[in-house]
């Protein structure tokens, strides 16, 4: 049997690159029943947006017909999203920029 591939993108996620990857290193290594306990239990921004993205390419699969205890993580990434640019006024008509940096997760979940 081929094996199907269920993916779910999360666009402009308003948390930093390094919270996002430290985390998505400790996921990668378990199952997704303990993934779903763990994110559950932490109250973290970026467990927030994980879980997020986990419920959301589950009901992928589910509405595919694919049972909960057969998915397997294929892959999980982080991409650099939009920067949005603000301008901080100074003092004698001077301005400081601050970017606002936004990141992009993806998630592949394997059938099979």
């Amino acid at each position: 049997m081929k094996k199907k591939i269920i993916k779910s993108f999360l666009r402009n996620v308003n948390c930093s690159f390094k919270k996002l990857k430290k985390n998505i290193n400790f996921i990668k290594q378990h199952n997704i029943n303990s993934i779903f306990f763990f994110l559950n239990q932490n109250n973290c921004k970026s467990f927030f947006f994980l879980n997020k993205i986990f419920k959301n390419c589950i009901n992928n699969a589910l509405n595919l017909g694919i049972k909960f205890e057969d998915l397997k993580i294929h892959s999980i990434y982080i991409t650099k999203g939009k920067i949005l640019k603000k301008i901080s006024p100074r003092a004698k008509g001077k301005c400081d920029f601050v970017k606002r940096i936004s990141n992009n997760i993806t998630l592949f979940l394997s059938h099979g």
